[in-house]
């Protein structure tokens, strides 16, 4: 199926109760309601002649348009992109099902695995296969700063800010993350995979090197 196109399929029952429903006078409403979200069919008579309109607004619209990101092949390892990717794909789908525990979450986890990427693509070694103790996620930032990968300001401060809220979501106390701190949260992971993969793209110079 065209993924560009809208695909909804009635029966019979539900093909008569739409037609009745809109044939009212005053037309009436026909919801049909799916596990993800209901679909509400109305008529609107300040619409010109055959033509109809798509009101789209909400969660899905939010994630589709505005929280959607991608991480470009070719910048980390590929095992890295594609968790990274799939991770991010399924942050999404959690806020649009209002499961924000597991968004923050994930959120947390996904930021860890980028940085992480790009800690293996300078040093040759994944944080997690180092001998002796792993480094942390602070640990691998200063790594990664005193070996010329120069985030830009603020950075450090977007991804102490995921931490937190990763670490509340799951060890904090009893209390689901509302809407809008997993909203901000999202975004931000956003941001700072947009600036991992923009960075991890230029290597660095032995002038940009720190001691």
């Amino acid at each position: 199926m065209d993924p560009q196109t809208l695909h909804i399929a009635f029966g019979p029952g539900a093909l008569d109760f739409l037609i009745e429903q809109l044939r009212r006078n005053p037309p009436g409403d026909a919801l049909f309601t799916f596990p993800d979200y209901t679909i509400r069919f109305y008529c609107d008579p300040s619409i010109p002649g055959s033509d109809g309109r798509l009101d789209h607004v909400g969660t899905r619209q939010e994630t589709r348009v505005l929280m959607a990101y991608s991480l470009p092949n070719g910048i980390l390892p590929p095992d890295v992109t594609t968790l990274v990717n799939l991770s991010f794909e399924e942050i999404l789908r959690c806020y649009e099902r209002d499961c924000y525990l597991a968004a923050v979450a994930l959120c947390g986890r996904t930021i860890e695995t980028v940085v992480g990427g790009v800690y293996q693509q300078l040093k040759g070694v994944h944080p997690s296969d180092e001998q002796g103790s792993k480094p942390g996620i602070r640990d691998i930032i200063k790594y990664l700063g005193t070996n010329g990968y120069q985030f830009p300001p603020g950075t450090k401060e977007k991804i102490d800010a995921i931490a937190l809220h990763r670490n509340m979501a799951i060890h904090g106390n009893l209390v689901i993350p509302t809407v809008d701190e997993a909203r901000s949260v999202i975004y931000l992971t956003k941001d700072v995979l947009r600036i991992a993969a923009e960075r991890a793209a230029q290597p660095p110079t032995a002038s940009q090197v720190h001691s």
